[in-house]
């Protein structure tokens, strides 16, 4: 691509002092834990109930976190679901309940002056919920759906495919989709039991951000919540992903694409690597102008949009690229990114080129840090990983501290190719050979 007409490229400036956000905190006799922070200037509040929930360790209730949630948002003993819809929207709002397979979440943005009426209501739904014997043929449907169009999506055949192979198929990570029979026999009973034994005080944190008034914010919250009975939290001590080294082939026969997941355990938030495994990532796989992204995208156009990025549980951190590429180029596709992943454990990046993404990653760290919703999402981030907040407050000290050298060694010891398990879905018939001839991979196993 020319560059004529183009002004020169700007001088990076110096990097400024930048001290993020603290947070107060409280907790009640109940164990439920409080943390509040005011961030910004619009008379806002910013409201997240996250309760941590074990993964579901039984085949059998796979979902049944995403069928409560979606349960929960059907009204309280206090307020059917229209009455209490109406209540928020009265406020200027409205509850998002929406569940992961390690947490069930509450989220409200309310005008100021309506931050007590707001933790009345969350503390409603929580507290005292309805699962009405009316709504449970739509909602299971509403799930039936979901399935059938999820099993549809190469993205997350793919996405099935690599969890599987990094945890095994007993493992509640390596079950991303459910089997339909047993969404058959989710009940508003089973329901009701699940929220009553996993929504408890001692595993639950309300996140407060915006604009407040901190005696209020702790008035409302004994209020509401003091008489939330605690229960008992106990822990699945879950295995940790295990590097498999396979290829997984998804025959999809006609598919003008192949969707590529492709990657690796590595460490763990709190860890030594975790912060230069950022780094790493963002420079390989994980920015627009990354290694691969240039690679595959602007110069070969092999794809749109192929991205890198890094997933973390508890003790558990995975390393994934990930693309869409045109069919017939899916081992070229493969061969380049092998090929940046060889360089930058071979030969450490220049000086100018890991500046450039260090400048990248504080310019996003302060943005998000700048931002209420953000900033709660790191805070939320560093609890479910025990991380202490001075993590936060040094993060651009060790981002700066980085050297090549240390990225090249961070590289060759965690981004090890013959490591990497690559689950790709696609035509077989004119991909399978191809792969076959790549010395890179594992031997192919289809998967119809």
């Amino acid at each position: 691509m020319s560059n004529i007409g183009l002004p020169p490229k700007p001088t990076l400036g110096p990097i400024r002092p930048f001290t993020p956000s603290g947070r107060e905190q409280f907790s009640l006799d109940n164990g439920m834990r409080v943390s509040m922070f005011e961030l910004g200037s619009a008379p806002l509040v910013y409201l997240r109930l996250v309760i941590q929930t074990q993964p579901n360790t039984d085949a059998n209730l796979s979902w049944i976190e995403k069928y409560v949630a979606e349960y929960m948002g059907e009204g309280t003993t206090d307020l059917d679901a229209d009455l209490f819809a109406e209540a928020f929207s009265a406020i200027g709002g409205q509850l998002h309940i929406f569940a992961d397979d390690t947490s069930t979440n509450f989220s409200a943005t309310v005008p100021s002056e309506f931050m007590v009426k707001a933790l009345s209501l969350i503390s409603m739904a929580v507290l005292r919920p309805e699962f009405p014997e009316s709504e449970a043929e739509r909602l299971q449907t509403n799930l039936l759906r979901e399935l059938d169009l999820s099993k549809d999506q190469p993205q997350v055949n793919a996405a099935e495919g690599f969890r599987k192979a990094l945890y095994g198929s007993n493992h509640p990570f390596g079950r991303l989709l459910p089997r339909r029979d047993n969404l058959l026999n989710f009940t508003p009973e089973i329901a009701a039991s699940y929220s009553k034994k996993h929504h408890i005080p001692n595993n639950a944190h309300l996140y407060v951000s915006g604009r407040f008034d901190r005696n209020l914010v702790q008035g409302a919250v004994e209020e509401n919540f003091a008489g939330w009975i605690q229960g008992y939290s106990s822990s699945n001590n879950l295995s940790a992903a295990s590097p498999s080294c396979r290829t997984i082939l998804f025959d999809r026969p006609g598919a003008e694409q192949s969707t590529i997941y492709w990657g690796l355990p590595i460490s763990h938030p709190g860890t030594a690597s975790w912060i230069g495994l950022e780094v790493l990532n963002a420079l390989l796989g994980g920015s627009f102008h990354s290694r691969i992204t240039l690679n595959i995208r602007e110069d070969k156009g092999y794809t749109y949009s192929p991205r890198s990025m890094m997933t973390a549980r508890a003790d558990d951190g995975i390393w994934l690229q990930v693309a869409d590429v045109t069919t017939d180029v899916t081992a070229l596709a493969l061969s380049e990114i092998f090929k940046e992943i060889v360089s930058v454990r071979e030969v450490a990046p220049t000086s100018d080129e890991l500046e450039a993404i260090k400048q990248y990653m504080i310019g996003s760290f302060v943005r998000e840090m700048s931002e209420s919703g953000s900033r709660m999402g790191h805070f939320i981030f560093s609890d479910r990983h025990n991380l202490p907040d001075s993590e936060d407050a040094l993060y651009i000290d060790k981002v700066q501290d980085i050297s090549p050298e240390d990225l090249r060694m961070l590289a060759e010891q965690f981004i090890d190719p013959n490591r990497m398990t690559l689950s790709v879905v696609g035509d077989a018939q004119k991909i399978k050979d191809e792969l076959e001839e790549l010395e890179i991979l594992a031997s192919v196993e289809i998967v119809v």
